[in-house]
């Protein structure tokens, strides 16, 4: 991953403003629990410390719009902004989680 600091190429990075980036496969992992995941590390805690997801977004509806069975994609990119856990979150068609640090 360039720009950003990774043991392996399943590990997210981190870049030198504290933002994190993990790639995952959607036919392997929810994007919410993914989510959730990426959001822990950022917030040095446990992912079940965290408050929950559906406080912001409703991750049933998020695993739909990244579903990778192509039941419920199209061929567009897609991604989708929030804010979780005091963290500004960015999750893309393409696997792709992105976590911005907490002010």
């Amino acid at each position: 991953m360039t720009g950003f600091d990774s043991r392996d190429d399943h590990s997210p990075g981190t870049d030198a403003d504290g933002v994190i980036r993990a790639e995952y496969d959607w036919s392997t992992q929810a994007p919410s629990t993914a989510v959730i995941e990426t959001v822990a590390i950022a917030a040095n805690r446990e992912p079940a410390a965290l408050e929950s997801l559906y406080n912001t977004v409703d991750p049933d509806a998020l695993d739909v719009l990244f579903d990778s069975s192509g039941s419920h994609s199209t061929d567009r990119f897609t991604t989708i902004s929030f804010e979780f856990a005091g963290h500004g979150v960015t999750v893309q068609s393409n696997g792709i989680v992105v976590v911005q640090p907490a002010d």
